[in-house]
């Protein structure tokens, strides 16, 4: 899988949902989507068989 680019997804998110993004918020919020893209990697990166099936009733 190929780098995350979180600068370009904020650019190309921002376009297509009409939003305006204040330049000054801009550093924060690539900072925290990056770690966001780095938490998700740890579970997008775990090996999991084909034939595994979710659960059928989640119980805390």
């Amino acid at each position: 899988m190929s780098e995350f680019d979180a600068e370009t997804y904020i650019a190309q998110a921002t376009a297509l949902a009409g939003l305006k993004l204040d330049p000054a918020y801009l550093p924060g919020v690539i900072d925290n989507l990056q770690r966001s893209a780095a938490i998700a990697r740890v579970f997008l990166d775990f090996p999991l068989p084909d034939d595994v099936e979710p659960a059928s009733t989640f119980t805390p």
